[in-house]
């Protein structure tokens, strides 16, 4: 595979006739519409795309027997999770993911209908990976992007089996989106008991850690990452090293806080699915002294230990 196929996918989302000849090119121009408007330029980002370097995934792989938790990547296209998802599989996880469509348009409505929408999205996602996958456990982890933040807490309050949600940069990290979330039928705080990991951007305006002090039954892991924009939480954040400037051309390198979001992200997975545990409080500090090189990346971190 290539970062190319990923992005091709963006092209086939919704129609993948023959007579979509031009998903290749509709694929580009959805996925780079956002560094673009941000002045990115866009012909370094073609010529990276036809470099054609290798990734780590293969097409029609032959499937390894065993038997693997389920980690849902929510919200955005395949693309700007595909250097994640293909670390976490070579970890010994199932990923899987489903592109953002509204309910009654393509685009998703960035409302309770769209919540909502994400919610039965990824539940239809789950029973159908549970059905079809005998390799599947019965232990998931939910990470969501932005507005995938608030989904991923609600499919955890919804579906036992999440033990883990893993948040970047999501909705939950600000008022809007907590709102959101907690004005859903289903909402109970009491419900939230898995543990999350919130990393974020700190220099956000929007930035608004209120709700973390509500959920009491979970274990929060609240970390704040350094020169990250909200678009650098997906592949951006690593594509920068080989197209600088990939989210504007006066926007700080992010230099290796994607790397630590990738490691943080799978070291907390491995607690939470395969060790089967919660992580303890001195999780963060654990991860500095294993990978010394990540604390030049974390600006801060606070840890809400359940039942204060």
């Amino acid at each position: 595979m290539h970062f190319a196929d990923y992005v091709g996918l963006v092209g086939k989302e919704l129609d993948i006739s023959p007579a979509n000849k031009n998903w290749k090119q509709k694929g580009v121009d959805k996925y780079f519409a956002w560094p673009e408007s941000t002045g990115a330029d866009k012909d370094k980002f073609i010529s990276f795309l036809d470099k054609k370097i290798p990734m780590l995934a293969y097409r029609d792989a032959e499937w390894v027997r065993g038997k693997y938790p389920l980690v849902m990547l929510v919200h955005g296209f395949a693309a700007d999770h595909s250097y994640l998802a293909e670390y976490l599989a070579s970890n010994g996880y199932i990923v899987v993911q489903v592109p953002v469509k509204g309910t009654k348009e393509y685009e998703l409505d960035y409302e309770g209908l769209g919540l909502d929408s994400q919610v039965k999205d990824y539940e239809f996602a789950l029973k159908i990976m549970k059905k079809e996958f005998s390799g599947v456990t019965e232990v998931a982890a939910t990470l969501g992007f932005s507005f995938g933040g608030q989904t991923a807490v609600a499919l955890a309050i919804r579906h036992r089996s999440v033990k883990a949600v893993i948040s970047l940069d999501g909705g939950i990290g600000s008022f809007f989106g907590a709102h959101l979330l907690s004005n859903q039928s289903y909402y109970r705080e009491l419900d939230i008991m898995a543990p999350i990991l919130h990393l974020y951007n700190p220099a956000d305006p929007y930035t608004d850690l209120n709700w973390f002090n509500t959920i009491r039954h979970s274990e929060r892991f609240l970390v704040a990452m350094k020169n990250m924009q909200h678009g650098h939480f997906t592949s951006f954040g690593l594509l920068n090293k080989s197209i600088p400037g990939i989210m504007g051309k006066e926007i700080a390198d992010p230099g290796n806080s994607y790397e630590t979001v990738m490691l943080l992200t799978k070291e907390f997975l491995f607690k939470s699915l395969k060790e089967r545990s919660v992580p303890a409080n001195n999780f963060l500090e654990t991860q500095k002294e294993n990978y010394s090189w990540i604390r030049e990346c974390i600006a801060r971190a606070e840890i809400k230990s359940a039942g204060s």
